[in-house]
């Protein structure tokens, strides 16, 4: 049965022909609330078909075909990183990957957009990454620009991006908003921009959060209902590394938005490594303008692996540029500087 499933821009059809629906349906509660089922009106471009298939249902003569070692992704996260075997077949045209630790194979339609995807429960990390990144790759080919951030939303219902490179604490300051009154969570670590009648949409981006130990002994609340006390408690781990959350536990343990969608009204732009009493201080034109142009503050999909392995898209004409549409719509939001932490976080 095919569903078909939107964020507003980047639209992908989902095709679920396994002899159970627990990955479709679980991939369908990953991405909520950010994408949201659509009809099909047959003349909507797709962006990407992924149909589901059984794991045994990857014939051998597939599994024969991928011989040359590839990386799709590589990360510190335990079970994110993806390793695969790759092949061709020159007759069909179509292209192979399969991981033998999973089980998992991919049976890849450049031409027509689709993923025949092979896999069961352990699949699922494959399977987000797949619908994820190369989600990321398309936003960036229409328009879009995907900061490096999280967002809540504020009190009047403006949506408030917190930036910056790793460690600059925007996870801490999103948490700090959150467990204060009038602020809900709205997106843990990605926040895609577009312009729609010169004002910058912001749409969240599934993830899987990742929380500081440090933020979690000074929440000591959030670390139990994220079901990481003994994290937490356990001294010998270092304040600076963090620990993965399942993204339900995640929105169930915070005051979470039911919306994916909404107009941004602030960048924040924390330094939690200065320590002491927190200051806030907005920021000038020029101050913004260097940001909006610095290496840390936006994401490029063309450049991650893990959006362009399987050769969908051809991302070859695209750049590190933020649209001048975009550009003159974050000129007319607040910036914030927001240095040091807020007073209960001092002792943290």
């Amino acid at each position: 049965m095919s569903r078909y499933l939107c964020n507003g821009r980047y639209r992908f059809e989902l095709d679920d022909q396994t002899s159970g629906s627990a990955l479709a349906q679980r991939l369908r509660v990953f991405l909520a609330p950010y994408f949201a089922e659509v009809a099909d009106d047959g003349q909507t471009t797709v962006d990407l078909r992924v149909r589901l298939h059984d794991s045994t249902a990857f014939k051998p003569e597939w599994v024969g075909l991928c011989v040359t070692p590839d990386i799709i992704r590589e990360t510190y996260a335990p079970g994110f990183t993806l390793r695969v075997l790759r092949g061709h077949d020159p007759q069909t045209g179509l292209d192979y990957a399969w991981d033998a630790d999973t089980q998992v194979g991919y049976r890849i339609d450049r031409a027509r957009h689709t993923v025949d995807f092979h896999g069961d429960e352990s699949a699922f990390i494959h399977l987000i990454e797949l619908v994820r990144y190369y989600g990321l790759l398309v936003e960036q080919a229409k328009g879009s620009v995907i900061m490096h951030a999280s967002a809540v939303v504020g009190p009047d219902g403006g949506i408030v991006a917190i930036g910056g490179a790793k460690g600059a604490g925007k996870t801490t300051t999103m948490l700090d908003l959150v467990l204060s009154e009038g602020y809900l969570y709205f997106s843990g670590d990605k926040l895609l921009l577009d312009c729609i009648d010169g004002r910058v949409r912001a749409r969240g981006w599934p993830d899987y959060p990742h929380v500081g130990v440090g933020t979690l002994r000074t929440h000591p609340e959030l670390a139990k209902r994220l079901d990481l006390a003994a994290v937490a408690d356990d001294l010998s781990i270092a304040h600076t590394e963090k620990r993965l959350c399942m993204p339900e536990t995640m929105r169930a343990a915070l005051k979470a938005s039911p919306e994916g969608c909404g107009w941004l009204q602030t960048v924040v732009l924390p330094n939690v490594a200065a320590r002491g009493k927190l200051q806030i201080h907005a920021m000038g034109r020029d101050a913004i303008l260097e940001q909006i142009h610095s290496p840390t503050l936006f994401e490029w999909p063309h450049r991650f692996v893990t959006s362009t392995w399987h050769g969908l898209l051809d991302a070859t004409s695209l750049t590190d540029t933020v649209p001048a549409q975009i550009v003159r719509g974050l000129l007319g939001v607040q910036w914030q500087s927001r240095v040091g932490v807020a007073r209960e976080l001092i002792s943290a």
